[in-house]
């Protein structure tokens, strides 16, 4: 237990909401002065502020579930009201042993307002820039098509360069502002009874052009020909064609990608398999985080945004998909996507419902 007097006063010099909290039951055993006045603001708004979970904004079994899995220390953001705070929970003592711990909140209102109008403005640039870039690139592809007549080869051989470079800005535009549907939560989904052998198809013929440009061959295995799932099979194709790009530009010219539909674990179970140069295994925590690039031998080569795999992530998690991998240096990456069959009646999910990466 904290001294009363000595250790009181120095946490009410803190000007941001310090809790003392009770690590077995979670009860609050002390707040500052700063947290008593937002525990006063918040009972005024119709909020009961009673332990660690009530603050934390999460039910009791959550945060116990956050504590007992998560390091010594760690972080999660709250809101109370108009307020937002990023609370860290740290133990008494370093060896986690005490019986009590410490709740340090520190408001980022200001700054959660400063992501909000840079999202904002990223957001409408993004949206002006699809529509020009766009018709640049069809104006391009009508000039390689011979709509104004035949051209030098040197000018044929700047047009495809810019052309490339086209597709790859709306890449980036387009991914933008799927992570802001994606953060908004706006991002629609169609669901629909979905032959999943049909949406390798799709995918494996919309990324002809970039593997013939990279002089990687496609595999296509169906094990589960009938498999079924209730999915947005757009979605299912983005994902795919995002997974089957990246094993592209990271095998070798003259390599194989290998696409396979199977049936594992109660799942409908598609695998992406290349022939490159395998992850770090100091990389792999990173590989779903935004704008991280992993491999730089390849980097510079095939550029990207960065955001295509977390984008991947958070569409799966969205249908009740599961996605996973295996790396090995040297011995190329495989990509396994998890999809909930569908037989007509119910659909087959792991347990809960959830979904894991």
């Amino acid at each position: 237990m904290i001294p009363a007097t000595t250790a009181a006063q120095m946490l009410d010099r803190f000007e941001n909401p310090v809790l003392v909290i009770d690590t077995k039951s979670l009860a609050i055993c002390h707040m500052n002065l700063a947290a008593l006045t937002l525990k006063q603001a918040s009972q005024d708004s119709g909020f009961e502020l009673t332990d660690l979970a009530s603050w934390m904004g999460v039910s009791t079994e959550e945060a116990r579930a956050r504590l007992t899995s998560q390091r010594p220390s760690f972080f999660h953001e709250v809101n109370h009201g108009a307020a937002y705070f990023d609370v860290q929970i740290q133990p008494l003592s370093d060896s986690g042993a005490s019986d009590q711990m410490f709740a340090f909140f520190h408001e980022i209102t200001r700054r959660r307002e400063v992501e909000r109008k840079k999202q904002e403005l990223v957001s409408t640039v993004s949206h002006e820039l699809r529509s020009p870039m766009t018709a640049i690139k069809g104006a391009m592809g009508l000039l390689l098509a011979g709509s104004a007549g035949e051209m030098p080869e040197r000018a044929r051989n700047m047009i495809q360069i810019a052309q490339r470079n086209a597709d790859r800005l709306i890449l980036i535009v387009n991914d933008i502002l799927d992570l802001d549907k994606i953060a908004d939560g706006t991002m629609a989904f169609d669901n629909s009874e979905v032959r999943v052998a049909d949406v390798i198809e799709t995918a494996v013929e919309g990324i002809a052009g970039f593997r013939d440009r990279f002089d990687v061959s496609v595999t296509t295995e169906i094990n589960a020909p009938d498999a079924l799932s209730m999915i947005d099979p757009n979605r299912m194709v983005q994902v795919l064609v995002n997974l089957l790009s990246n094993a592209i530009k990271f095998s070798p010219a003259g390599g194989n990608v290998k696409i396979a539909l199977s049936r594992h674990a109660g799942f409908n179970r598609i695998s992406v398999a290349d022939m490159g140069e395998g992850i770090p295994k100091d990389e792999q925590d990173l590989l779903f985080q935004r704008f991280v690039q992993i491999g730089a031998k390849n980097r510079a080569a095939t550029g990207g945004t960065g955001l295509g795999l977390s984008i991947v992530q958070e569409i799966l998690a969205k249908q009740d998909c599961k996605i996973s991998f295996e790396s090995e240096v040297g011995g190329g990456t495989t990509f396994f996507v998890d999809i909930p069959i569908y037989d007509g009646l119910k659909l087959s999910k792991q347990v809960n419902g959830s979904c894991s990466s």
